[in-house]
């Protein structure tokens, strides 16, 4: 299976050991974002993987398009106009102290600014069999959002399936942005085969209420999935328990639900694990696998990725399943 990808590279700028930004006079520099980590990771797993994007015509997107190469993504739709990427600081949290991130203007960055006719839709959709959209897209600009619109009505017709990010974030969008932002999720579902997302995406902004006391989570779940006819809604579970946390994977078909045994969780940079996730959850889709399988090989590719700094995560098929047979081992020779 090719995998594509609509979405952002950002730059991430993140102080060295654990230091906060009053702490430090030099900062590590990374190419990241959604589509960025996802496709990374299943390149990995042996995948085919390509992204559409705008970097910008400078020696900073040089090197922004020279980085997604070496995570073996393929850029001949990357292209390159105006002069800004988004960026974000990370301050890598440790022990009480959460990670804290801080953006940078987006809204005017290469992707930004660029709208459907950047880019030829078409060609893409030929080399690839499924697209994988982020929410953020919705948000950033009208640009975006048209963009990512023409993609998955292309899709449809082009019969490339499409896998959609909520990625709702209440801190990044106002209430007076919410009923707008609401109506764009409505109108991109219908095209959507797999969802990421939780119960809490659907109560918060689609108004997505239990109709009964009795009724489960999985339940508002199936409602919805067949509402729109999607066939996997896909997400994690996080728990702190004294203190540890522990992390579950869910996935759910229209009639079936599946929790994987929760996993603890040791954490050295949690940006970018749920697009592990999400790269597992595609790669036991790809594979056929069963949702158990699926979700078990998920859940253990997001734990690696706690243990790894950066955003996207490089682990290999041998390494995630080595940890799911044989967790425990520190060595290997």
């Amino acid at each position: 299976m090719r995998i594509g990808a609509y979405g952002e590279v950002m730059m991430r700028l993140t102080p060295p050991e654990y230091r906060t930004l009053e702490q430090t006079h030099s900062l590590r520099m990374d190419f990241t974002g959604t589509g960025v980590n996802l496709l990374g990771n299943l390149a990995h797993f042996g995948l085919d993987t390509a992204l559409l994007t705008q970097v910008p015509d400078n020696r900073l997107g040089d090197t922004a398009k020279a980085n997604l190469q070496t995570y073996g993504i393929q850029t001949t739709f990357v292209g390159k106009r105006h002069n800004h990427i988004g960026s974000y600081f990370a301050e890598v949290g440790y022990g009480a102290r959460p990670t804290y991130v801080t953006y940078q203007n987006r809204h005017n960055s290469s992707f930004g600014v660029s709208g459907p006719d950047s880019y030829d839709v078409e060609a893409f959709l030929a080399q690839i069999d499924l697209l994988h959209i982020c929410g953020i897209s919705l948000s950033l600009t009208k640009s975006t959002w048209q963009t990512a619109l023409a993609l998955v009505q292309a899709a449809k017709q082009q019969q490339v399936a499409v896998c959609f990010d909520f990625n709702f974030r209440p801190s990044l969008n106002d209430e007076a942005d919410r009923a707008k932002l609401k109506k764009r999720y409505e109108t991109i579902l219908p095209y959507c085969d797999i969802v990421f997302g939780s119960t809490r995406d659907l109560a918060e902004l689609l108004d997505y209420r239990k109709a009964f006391t009795d009724e489960t989570d999985e339940q508002l779940v199936q409602s919805f999935m067949q509402q729109y006819d999607i066939k996997w809604f896909c997400g994690t579970n996080r728990m702190a328990v004294a203190d540890q946390q522990l992390i579950s994977g869910k996935l759910i078909t229209q009639t079936e639900a599946y929790e994987s045994e929760a996993q603890l969780l040791q954490v050295l940079d949690r940006i970018g694990a749920g697009d592990a996730y999400a790269a597992g959850i595609l790669y036991g889709y790809n594979q056929k696998w069963t949702i158990e399988k699926t979700a078990t090989f998920a859940i253990n590719n997001a734990v690696l990725a706690h243990t790894m700094l950066g955003d996207v995560c490089l682990t290999t098929v041998e390494q995630v399943e080595q940890v799911m047979h044989a967790p425990g081992t520190d060595l290997i020779r």
